[in-house]
């Protein structure tokens, strides 16, 4: 796949040097039918342009990551039409020709050859070329490009690493298309996670807390600013990674610093967060710290592909298991939580299925083709962080109390479309009168409010590796630990004997 990667540069190169010079007067090269990418990286247009398609490479790829997340979880069903097939939720089935392990590892790797080659050919460009930064104080616009770039490569490979465990780590662009010359082997995690974290420093000390002045157009300002990455994306990553090495003080810190930029702030609805018809599509909102953009506009990111997991001619696709929706209080004719009736839905009628509804408006009654933005990361989670950490530095702490009431106060909603919400009562230590208790409370309240956001499989693991559980292993039906990680494609180790397979396959 390291070879074939070098196939796909070219076209992706070229799509996004055609893209750019609609809305980029800086771009006054004229361009056929091929990129000779030997000479394309001469202006910092074309660093734009490559990064641009770097973007959408990695955020096609993310569409994969979030409900592949989601269908390993025990909050999502198989699909609705009564199929039993989903090896991400049937993990036994799992097998080398499974197509899910072999699409996400060549579109990864594919996006990672793009990257590659921009973080080697950026710096060659004459940094006199750049404009200045837009913002004083902050690094220029060539370093900034190279920072955007490492966040990606770091996105891609901590996904990976998650999904496949050790893996190849190639941090250059392959010199030759030859398979012979580029048969790497696997590099154990933690080397690959030393690189993932060196790139996140270097991203959180050149890319801006924000984007302002970046797009050409006015209306298109919040759009440059969530959709690409920024230096809260990148400690809030690093975050992620802290809590799961049970680095809590660390972890805590990169949050503590998020929240004190002042870029971000808690939406005092909760529904806001999400594109519903109450607010007529209003994302990027200023909880929103990275959104995936869907635009129908051809220059913007698009997360093309993710309805169908969710959705299927307009209609629901995946169902809600009854555990994830007995997790909520309330009930199906006097609901508590407003993050439970936005998210799920269960007929009167139909009493045993229960729908999967977070990414509602793909429905015909609102417009089935208006875009709609995935959210990987959102400021919520930072207060989550902060409080698990918190409670495993000592117990009780009350600034950890604090964090889960402000996002259970979040619940209610007496303006929701559908009815109001009471909400639900905040928690006092005299409820969890142990760290335990205490813990198990912090778990539930983030699978409240991430569920369905790609993120309850890797907190599964997560829980697995610090406190002894089996429960990742338990939900997919698992006697052992084997499959709890994705096959090495058998397409690969054919054309890279160097390759071992995981446990199982």
């Amino acid at each position: 796949m390291i070879y074939e990667a070098m196939k796909r540069v070219k076209t992706i190169i070229l799509v996004c040097l055609l893209l750019t010079m609609t809305t980029c007067d800086l771009l006054d090269i004229t361009p056929n039918d091929t990129v000779d990418l030997e000479d394309f990286y001469a202006v910092p247009s074309e660093a734009e342009a490559a990064l641009i398609g770097a973007y959408i490479q990695t955020y096609t790829v993310f569409t994969d990551q979030l409900f592949f997340n989601n269908r390993s979880s025990d909050d999502l069903t198989a699909p609705l039409d009564g199929r039993q097939s989903d090896p991400l939720m049937f993990r036994p089935s799992l097998n080398l020709g499974s197509g899910e392990p072999i699409g996400l590892w060549n579109n990864s790797y594919s996006a990672l050859a793009s990257i590659n080659l921009l973080l080697e050919r950026v710096p060659q460009i004459n940094p006199n070329l750049f404009a200045a930064p837009t913002q004083s104080g902050v690094a220029s616009r060539q370093q900034q490009i190279l920072g955007e770039a490492s966040f990606l490569r770091a996105y891609l490979y901590y996904h990976l690493v998650m999904f496949f465990g050790d893996v190849p780590l190639v941090i250059e662009f392959p010199k030759s298309s030859d398979p012979q010359d580029n048969l790497v082997s696997r590099t154990a995690t933690s080397d690959v996670m030393r690189q993932v974290m060196e790139d996140l420093t270097f991203a959180e000390t050149v890319i801006p807390w924000n984007h302002d002045g970046r797009a050409v157009l006015r209306e298109e300002q919040i759009i440059q600013s969530k959709g690409r990455a920024t230096k809260a994306a990148a400690k809030l990553l690093m975050a992620r990674i802290h809590l799961y090495n049970e680095d809590w003080q660390l972890a805590i810190d990169k949050c503590r610093e998020i929240i004190a930029s002042g870029e971000y702030r808690l939406e005092t609805r909760w529904t806001r967060i999400f594109n519903s018809p109450e607010n007529s599509g209003n994302q990027n909102t200023s909880e929103s710290i990275l959104e995936i953009q869907n635009r129908r506009g051809s220059d913007q990111f698009n997360n093309t592909g993710g309805y169908s997991w969710f959705h299927q001619d307009g209609s629901p696709r995946r169902g809600a298991t009854q555990e994830a929706y007995d997790l909520f209080e309330g009930t199906v004719t006097s609901p508590r939580d407003v993050r439970k009736v936005f998210s799920m839905f269960q007929r009167l009628e139909e009493p045993t299925q229960i729908y999967a509804l977070k990414y509602r408006n793909a429905f015909p009654w609102w417009d089935p083709q208006d875009p709609f933005n995935f959210i990987p990361m959102r400021l919520t989670e930072c207060y989550l962080i902060i409080a698990e950490a918190l409670n495993e530095l000592g117990y009780p702490n009350s600034e950890a109390l604090t964090n889960i009431n402000l996002i259970r106060a979040r619940a209610r909603d007496l303006n929701f479309i559908d009815g109001p919400v009471p909400g639900i009562e905040p928690y006092s230590f005299a409820q969890f009168d142990t760290q335990e208790k205490f813990r198990a409370a912090i778990r539930e309240e983030r699978r409240r409010e991430m569920m369905f956001e790609g993120q309850r499989w890797f907190d599964l693991l997560r829980y697995d590796k610090y406190d002894g559980t089996t429960v990742a292993q338990t939900v997919v039906g698992l006697t052992s630990p084997e499959k709890t990680l994705f096959p090495i494609p058998a397409s690969e180790r054919v054309l890279n004997p160097n390759l071992t397979q995981n446990p199982g396959y």
